[in-house]
């Protein structure tokens, strides 16, 4: 598997709410909310926070956020409820219900805007009618994703070699919470000159400051000598704060002190000045920014169903149903990343194609939808997913062989356009391995690293998956011939290494919690380098997020958050 880079994602959700019924005789209810979220592996429920009350109101615009941790690879089921506050004792059931509202935050992330209306339930008539809450998602910046780009120069610096002017270059050195100094860059050296005039340069602000704009950082001149001794010509100190003054080419200049020559020298000014001709200040594009834009995730489905996974009929196909749960390896996989994945759409539309079996007359497809439709092959959900593919199950043949380039050239061609700049798709093959097309796969993995793809390989069962591997192609990228992959796309995943009987089989733990801690981490495997490839795959294309302004109800709660007020 590719190398997994964890970024954490704060998000913040404001919430307002509308029509709130009156519970009181006389007045408006004074109305609290409570964010409460499933979590644990056991899947209870635990309370994240409440918002402060307001008194007297139908319509309360509440400013308390609630702060949450974003994992694409969790499903993060949130409930809201409103209360009206009768007493400061603290306890909910001293408190009137005024409803809840039931969501997943990939729901709320997914909507235009970040910002999604819930009906309040129960409701009297119909939904809204008791109640109405607006949640808006803000994700919440350090600061270190900030790039930062200096173009400096530098005047009238002192004369360190005799016969000719200095040759000199600068060092940028951030302050430490411990108070040591750390070199965060060094300039290219210029010679022969008083006045020099360096190369722009671009740092992360996560090298430059650690994200903090107030931290100090120090800029150091010297004149370059062969040797290495290199003398010291002056410095000073100041923060990307200050710095950031400069955007939009407004001068900002510094003298450069020696201190020696403070000392020493009566009437001593500087030892020249440095000068910011230009600073400027870009953040980063991340996944969230362009699912808020509007970016849609397309979620396909391949099921294998060559014979090499057995007779369904028998209890050691990797088909079998078992008959308690209902489950087998390939629904296990299926609900693991589907029931995450279907949440970036709103419409929960789902393909779900099968390929390696005999559909009637002797004809073998490598490519059929599972609901046996092909004029509107999706599934509305998981569950309707997998009940196609439970009864496609009864009413094909398993054969042979297995070909994964019929499905993924079908997938491209219908939906895999470059010039698509707010759909991306999502590939889950779930397949007991063995492939036969290779090099054709292969082809058409290459060529289509350029599209908005990304493919996901989930191996089940003890057959061989050597294949797979070499297609996911850790140590280099994919070729096909003299023809190399631009971007990783693939990503395999052999489901024994997380679930010891290959699916999710109570039976084969020790303990009664470990079945769902390893779906947790399969998922996670999974899924964890989807948010990577899609920023990817836009940011290569020149495509940036369609973020629209700060709406207008919450930007005086920003610019008090993030200091963003004059």
């Amino acid at each position: 598997m590719p190398r997994t880079v964890n970024v954490d994602t704060v998000v913040q959700l404001f919430v307002t709410a509308k029509h709130l019924r009156a519970l009181d005789r006389f007045s408006h209810s004074d109305p609290m909310c409570v964010l409460n979220r499933k979590c644990g592996i056991r899947g209870s429920w635990g309370e994240v926070g409440r918002t402060e009350t307001i008194q007297n109101t139908g319509e309360p615009r509440w400013q308390t956020p609630f702060t949450l941790q974003y994992n694409f690879h969790e499903k993060q089921d949130l409930r809201f409820s409103v209360y009206d506050v009768d007493n400061d004792s603290g306890f909910l059931d001293d408190q009137d219900n005024l409803g809840t509202a039931q969501v997943s935050l990939a729901q709320i992330l997914s909507s235009t805007n970040h910002k999604l209306d819930l009906n309040l339930s129960p409701y009297r008539h119909k939904p809204g009618d008791c109640g109405v809450i607006t949640v808006t998602a803000v994700e919440v910046s350090d600061g270190t994703r900030d790039r930062v780009t200096l173009d400096l120069t530098a005047q009238n610096l002192d004369k360190k070699d005799l016969f000719s002017e200095s040759d000199p270059f600068y060092c940028i050195y951030r302050q430490s919470d411990d108070g040591e100094e750390i070199l965060v860059y060094r300039s290219e050296w210029i010679r022969n000159t008083a006045s020099p005039d360096w190369k722009p340069v671009t740092l992360d602000a996560a090298k430059l400051c650690g994200g903090d704009w107030t931290r100090n950082l120090r800029i150091e001149v010297y004149d370059w000598d062969a040797d290495g001794g290199h003398d010291f010509i002056g410095d000073c100190t100041t923060s990307l704060e200050e710095l950031a003054e400069g955007e939009g080419f407004q001068i900002v200049q510094y003298d450069l002190i020696n201190k020696k020559k403070v000392d020493k020298k009566k009437g001593y000014v500087n030892s020249g000045q440095i000068v910011l001709k230009n600073v400027t200040i870009e953040q980063d594009s991340t996944f969230l920014d362009y699912i808020r834009g509007g970016v849609k995730l397309n979620l396909v489905v391949g099921v294998d169903m060559t014979s090499s996974n057995g007779d369904p009929y028998s209890e050691q196909s990797l088909h079998a149903i078992d008959q308690r749960s209902g489950e087998n390896a390939y629904t296990d996989a299926i609900r693991t990343v589907a029931e995450i994945l279907q949440d970036y759409d709103y419409e929960k539309k789902l393909l779900g194609l099968g390929f390696g079996a005999n559909l009637g007359a002797g004809v073998v497809s490598h490519c059929f939808p599972l609901n046996g439709n092909s004029r509107d092959p999706y599934c509305v959900g998981v569950s309707d997913l997998i009940e196609n593919y439970k009864n496609t199950l009864r009413q094909v043949k398993l054969s042979e062989p297995t070909r994964y380039s019929d499905l993924f050239e079908y997938v491209v061609e219908q939906f895999c356009s470059e010039e698509q700049d707010d759909e991306y798709t999502i590939i889950l093959l779930v397949t007991d391995g063995g492939v036969t097309d290779f090099e054709e796969t292969k082809e058409i993995l290459v060529s289509s690293s350029c599209k908005p793809l990304s493919v996901v390989l989930v191996g089940v069962g003890d057959g061989d998956m050597g294949a797979l591997t070499r297609l996911d192609s850790d140590r280099a990228r994919l070729c096909a011939g003299t023809k190399q992959a631009e971007r990783d796309i693939v990503q395999f995943v052999h489901m024994k290494k997380f679930l010891p009987s290959g699916r999710l089989d109570p039976g084969a733990y020790h303990q009664v919690l470990e079945p769902a801690e390893a779906r947790c981490k399969l998922a996670k495997a999974v899924l964890a380098e989807i948010p990577r490839q899609v920023t990817e795959y836009f940011k290569r294309a020149g495509v940036t997020p369609k973020v629209p302004d700060i709406p207008l109800d919450l930007s005086e709660d920003f610019d008090k958050r993030f200091n963003l007020a004059n």
